[in-house]
C-alpha cells in the first residue's frame, strides 16, 4: 500500500461552480441575524409576498464582502419565491421564472448544500407560512428527518386555520371569503401529501384530514358550489369521508341551487357526485348521475352557437355515456347529431396567409442545377435539402415554447375537412418540460413550414428547372433506379412510371404511385438487413407482410440503424404521424382530395421517396450512365 496522499486535482474545469447567491448562508449566519424581523408583523398567507419583502430588503448590488444578512435574506428570498405546485407530491416547487438564455430563479437543487440552515431557521421560525415553506424544503431535500416533514404539514394546517379565522389573509382576497379558496385547498393538499408519506394518520384523522372534511360541509351549507367542488373532490381523492355521504351531500346541494345556475358548474357536480357513489360502489347512483351529467352537457350542446363549441359539448356529452347500461341506442343517435353540427364547422374556419420571399432562396437553387448532364441534376435534385435530427427537433420545439410561451399555452384540437376532431394537444406550461402532445404540435408546425419552403424555393423550382431542358422517360429512371438497393427489383418500371409522373407534373399520379411503394422499399431493405419483416398468427398459423406502422412500432431500432433516425423521423412525420400530413393514411383511406396532391407536403413526400432511392447510388455515380444522356451545349439557331 502507497503512503502517498491523493492528490486533488484543481484544474478549472474539475472544479465545482460556486453556489448561487440564494443558497450560501450558513449556520452561522442564521444564528446572527434576526430573519423574521421583517415578516413578524406581516398577516399575509403568501409566501411569494414573504419572498418579495425579502428581495426588497436586498441591495440592489451585491456587497463586496457579503454580510450574513445578505446571504439569509437571499436565501429566504429564494426559497419563499419558488414557483408552487400543490398537485405534484414529488416535485412541488419549482423555478419561478426561466430566461431564455438558460438563467432561471430557485429551485429545491439549489438548497441541497443548505439543509442544515433551512431547518435552523424552520425550528426558530413563528411566522407559519415561513416556518412551512422551510420545513417542507427542508424535508423534500432530505426525507428520512420525519421530524421536520411533520413540522411542515402542521405548519400548512395552521397558515389554512388562521386564514379561516381572519387573522392571516391571502393575496387578492377582496370578497375575505377565508379558506373557501383554491389557495388554502392547495395548502391542505400539500398537508395531507406529507401526512400520507410522514403516516401522521396512522392513529386516526389528522388536523388537515379534519379541516378538509369541515371546509367541504360549510361549502355546502353555504351553496357555494366552487369550494364544494374543490373540498370535495379533495376529500374523495385521499379518501378521508365516507364516500357515499359525499355524493348524497353533494346531490342534495345540487337540488338546492336556484334556478339559473351555470351549467358546466352542474356538470361538474354530478360528475363528483357520480365519482363519489363509484367509490363507495353505489353503481345504480353513479350511474343515473353520470347520465344525468351527459343529458345536460347534451341540452348545452344544442344551445350554443358555435357549431365548434357544440361538438366539442357533444363529444363530452358522448364520452360521459360510455358504458352506462342501456346508453347505446341514445349514443348512436347523438353521434349522428355530432356529425351533423361538425358539417358546420368549415363554415367558422378561414384561412391566413403570411408572405415569405423565397425569391433568393429559388435563385441559389437556380444556379446550382447548372449542371452539364441530367445525372448530375438528378443527384442535385436529390440531395437539395436533408432530414433534420429528431433531438434538433425538440430541442427547437422546447426553446420556441420557453421564447414565445403565449403560442402553446391553451390545448388544441385538430380537424379535418368534415370537421372531424382528429387529434388534441395538451396546452404548454412554463417549466422546462413539456408534454409529448405539446412538443409534437410544435414540431408539426415547425416542420410544416420546413416543407413548405423546401418544396416551393427548392424542389418546385429544380424541378422545372430539369423538364425545362430535358425529356424525362420511364427508361431514363429505369437505367437510374435498376442499381438502386432501396428499390425492389420487380418494381422499378412501376418507380420509374412514378417519378416520370412527378417530374412532368403529374403529382396526383405520382402521390397514389411512389406512397405505396415507400412501405414495400422499407421492407426489402429490412430483408436485405437479415430481419424478419413478418407475423406470424398464432391461431391461424397465417403469415402476413407488416404494414409500414408496424414497421415503425415494432422495428423502429432497425430502421434507425440502417437510414438513420433524422430519415426514419423525417418519414414518420411525413407520411405516418398526427399532427402533421400523414400521407399514408390519407391515401390508402381514399381521405385526400383533388387538389391536395399539389400540396407542398405532398411535393415534398415524392422528393423524398426520390432521395431514399438516390442516396445508395452516390458513391457510384460516376459508374452510371443514363440514356441520351450527354453534356449541355448552348444551340446556336440562326435563321
Amino acid at each position: 500500500m502507497s503512503d502517498e496522499s491523493p492528490t486533488i486535482d484543481d484544474s478549472p474545469e474539475n472544479t465545482a461552480p460556486p453556489p448561487p447567491p440564494w443558497a450560501r448562508a450558513t449556520l452561522n449566519d442564521v444564528t446572527q441575524v434576526d430573519f423574521e424581523e421583517l415578516v413578524r408583523s406581516l398577516d399575509s398567507a403568501d409566501a411569494a409576498e414573504l419572498g418579495d419583502l425579502y428581495r426588497r430588503a436586498l441591495p440592489d448590488t451585491q456587497p463586496e464582502p457579503e454580510t450574513p444578512t445578505f446571504r439569509v435574506y437571499s436565501m429566504l428570498a429564494g426559497a419563499m419565491g419558488m414557483h408552487f405546485k400543490a398537485n405534484e407530491p414529488n416535485d412541488p416547487f419549482a423555478a419561478m421564472i426561466v430566461w431564455a438564455d438558460g438563467r432561471r430563479s430557485a429551485t429545491p437543487a439549489d438548497f441541497r448544500g443548505a439543509i442544515d440552515s433551512l431547518a435552523a431557521m424552520a425550528e426558530r421560525a413563528q411566522h407559519p407560512v415561513l416556518r412551512a415553506r422551510l420545513a417542507d424544503l427542508c424535508w423534500l431535500l432530505d426525507l428520512k428527518r420525519r421530524r421536520i416533514g411533520v413540522c411542515a404539514a402542521t405548519a400548512y394546517v395552521e397558515v389554512v386555520s388562521k386564514v379561516d379565522a381572519g387573522i392571516l389573509k391571502l393575496r387578492f382576497d377582496e370578497n375575505e371569503t377565508g379558506a373557501l379558496r383554491h389557495e388554502a385547498r392547495d395548502l391542505l393538499k400539500r398537508a395531507l401529501f406529507i401526512g400520507r408519506a410522514t403516516k401522521m394518520d396512522k392513529n386516526g384523522p389528522s388536523d388537515a384530514q379534519k379541516l378538509v372534511v369541515a371546509l367541504r360541509k360549510r361549502a355546502i351549507a353555504k351553496r357555494l358550489t366552487s369550494p364544494a367542488l374543490m373540498f370535495g373532490r379533495l376529500d374523495l381523492h385521499f379518501g378521508i369521508s365516507d364516500a357515499a355521504e359525499v355524493g348524497k351531500e353533494v346531490e342534495n346541494l345540487i337540488a338546492g341551487l336556484p334556478a339559473g345556475a351555470d351549467d358546466h358548474i352542474l356538470v361538474e357536480l354530478w360528475r363528483l357526485s357520480a365519482r363519489a357513489y363509484h367509490k363507495a360502489k353505489h353503481d345504480d347512483d353513479a350511474n343515473r348521475c353520470r347520465s344525468t351529467a351527459g343529458e345536460l352537457l347534451v341540452a348545452m350542446a344544442k344551445r350554443q352557437p358555435s357549431a365548434m363549441l357544440a361538438a366539442h359539448t357533444l363529444t363530452e356529452a358522448i364520452q360521459e355515456l360510455h358504458g352506462l347500461p342501456g346508453s347505446k341506442d341514445r349514443r348512436k343517435e347523438l353521434r349522428h347529431l355530432l356529425v351533423d353540427i361538425q358539417a358546420g364547422i368549415a363554415d367558422e374556419m378561414s384561412p391566413f396567409a403570411i408572405p415569405m420571399d423565397l425569391e433568393d432562396i429559388a435563385k441559389e437553387v437556380e444556379k446550382r442545377m447548372q449542371k452539364p448532364t441530367l445525372l448530375d441534376k438528378l443527384f442535385t435534385f436529390a440531395g437539395l435539402s436533408h432530414s433534420p435530427d429528431p433531438d434538433q427537433l425538440i430541442a427547437e420545439a422546447e426553446k420556441a415554447i420557453r421564447e414565445h410561451p403565449f403560442s402553446s399555452l391553451f390545448g388544441g384540437s385538430h380537424h379535418d375537412r368534415d370537421g372531424k376532431v382528429i387529434y388534441r394537444s395538451e396546452g404548454g406550461n412554463f417549466g422546462e418540460t413539456q408534454d409529448d402532445s405539446t412538443l409534437r404540435q410544435q414540431i408539426a408546425r415547425d416542420e410544416g413550414l420546413r416543407r413548405h419552403i423546401t418544396a416551393s424555393a427548392e424542389i418546385e423550382v429544380a424541378r422545372q428547372s430539369i423538364v425545362s431542358n430535358h425529356y424525362l422517360s420511364e427508361e431514363i429512371f429505369a437505367a437510374l433506379l435498376e442499381f438502386s438497393p432501396f428499390v425492389p427489383r420487380g418494381l422499378v418500371m412501376t418507380y420509374s412510371h412514378g417519378f416520370t409522373c412527378f417530374f412532368r407534373g403529374d403529382f396526383i399520379s405520382a402521390l397514389y404511385i411512389l406512397t405505396p411503394l415507400l412501405e414495400a422499399s422499407l421492407r426489402h431493405v429490412l430483408r436485405a438487413h437479415s430481419h424478419d419483416v413478418t407475423k406470424l398468427d398464432d391461431a391461424t398459423k397465417i403469415q402476413e407482410d407488416r404494414t409500414i406502422s408496424a414497421l415503425f412500432e415494432q422495428m423502429r431500432p432497425e430502421l434507425d440503424s440502417i437510414f438513420g433516425s433524422p430519415i426514419t423521423t423525417d418519414i414518420e412525420n411525413v407520411f405516418l404521424k398526427k399532427p402533421g400530413p400523414y400521407i399514408r393514411h390519407s391515401i390508402a383511406h381514399g381521405l385526400l382530395h383533388d387538389g391536395e396532391p399539389y400540396s407542398d407536403d405532398s411535393l415534398y413526400a415524392c422528393w423524398l421517396i426520390f432521395q431514399l432511392c438516390m442516396i445508395p447510388l452516390y458513391e457510384h455515380r460516376r459508374h452510371i450512365r443514363l440514356p441520351f444522356d450527354s453534356p449541355s451545349e448552348a444551340i446556336d439557331e440562326k435563321g
